[in-house]
């Protein structure tokens, strides 16, 4: 009896033994195949972080394409404000019909052509905001140095930034341009 008691025990020690040496062999390819997983996904994260960074020109291209279809859009829903406005600046304020319509319209046309498929015209449009943009921050820096009443009619939260921080949020946006055009002037399809 204590043998077969010792034989019974032996078996299931030895049946613990297999199943112990393939829950380790099952754990150790569960392990590889994790690791091989995670070595994929690093990869594949790393590959889409350098396209990203290789195309981070067209973050500017749109963040344009954004700036002046919101501002565009705000002034031509905000037309009698706009004018009005435009009618108080100094030496401008003759044409300021010309410019309340001329200016929104002209912000939406760059925003859509900004976006569209032609590289080309994408390059006319980029130079083109970015001296609007230009034409913008002269206009606030002088109005900064010389004029007593400042007068803003950029439409939406740019409108309510500070005088000083949307000399410099606009600044921001000249400096990205030009870095934005030389990295277009170099992009090949």
């Amino acid at each position: 009896m204590i043998r077969r008691l010792q034989q019974s025990r032996d078996r299931i020690n030895n049946k613990d033994h297999n199943t112990t040496q393939l829950m380790e062999k099952h754990l150790t390819t569960v392990k590889s195949r994790i690791k091989a997983g995670t070595e994929q996904v690093c990869q594949w994260i790393i590959r889409k972080a350098r396209w990203l960074f290789q195309q981070r020109h067209w973050v500017v291209v749109y963040g344009y394409a954004f700036l002046y279809m919101f501002t565009g859009h705000n002034k031509l829903v905000n037309m009698e404000t706009f004018v009005k406005g435009n009618k108080r600046i100094p030496v401008l304020g003759q044409y300021a019909e010309f410019i309340g319509w001329g200016i929104p319209l002209l912000e939406i046309l760059l925003a859509i052509v900004l976006v569209s498929p032609w590289r080309k015209m994408q390059r006319w449009a980029l130079w083109t905001s970015t001296l609007l943009m230009g034409v913008f921050t002269l206009y606030i820096a002088l109005m900064l140095l010389f004029a007593e009443k400042r007068l803003c009619h950029c439409g939406g939260v740019i409108e309510t930034m500070g005088w000083h921080t949307h000399l410099g949020f606009n600044a921001v946006w000249v400096g990205l341009g030009i870095w934005a055009i030389k990295r277009l002037k170099n992009y090949t399809i």
